[in-house]
């Protein structure tokens, strides 16, 4: 996936609870693409999340995967074939409190500023992003990402 079509995604869906997190949102607090990104992940608040499928619906995505609604819910683009993650989440207090696929929640920070292809977005932040990458054998774009983090401090 492009930077453009993240962009366009991202602005598709201005004004709504979303934030970028996954590869793209490790880019985004870097401040500029580091690796190739098959797909897009997207934090959104989970009243938001009807609306937020049907603009993307609008822009030629399907729902291919809502088996686990409460934690992902998976969209491809029916002609280009990339996928965006959408990851519900609930407001509380410090942030957002979100699934995982045993049960167990977890509070995310509220969204810091990161730039992608010098536009700025909401992200995930720092803490966020490393907490993301626990819980399963990490594949070397993970590792990739982690080097970054730790970069960043």
């Amino acid at each position: 996936m492009t930077a453009e079509r993240v962009l366009e995604l991202v602005g598709a869906l201005e004004g709504l609870g979303v934030w970028v997190d996954g590869g793209w949102g490790v880019d985004a607090l870097v401040g500029r693409q580091t690796r190739v990104h098959e797909d897009l992940d997207l934090g959104v608040v989970r009243h938001e999340l009807d609306r937020v499928v049907e603009v993307l619906g609008g822009l030629g995505y399907e729902v291919t995967d809502a088996r686990y609604a409460d934690v992902t819910v998976q969209l491809t683009h029916g002609v280009e074939g990339h996928r965006v993650d959408l990851h519900p989440s609930t407001a509380v207090d410090g942030g957002t409190e979100q699934l995982d696929f045993e049960g167990n929640d977890r509070v995310i920070p509220p969204a810091v500023e990161g730039w992608i292809g010098g536009v700025k977005v909401r992200c995930m932040p720092v803490s966020a992003q490393r907490e993301a990458h626990q819980g399963y054998v990490l594949r070397p774009q993970d590792h990739h990402d982690l080097r970054l983090l730790d970069a960043l401090g």
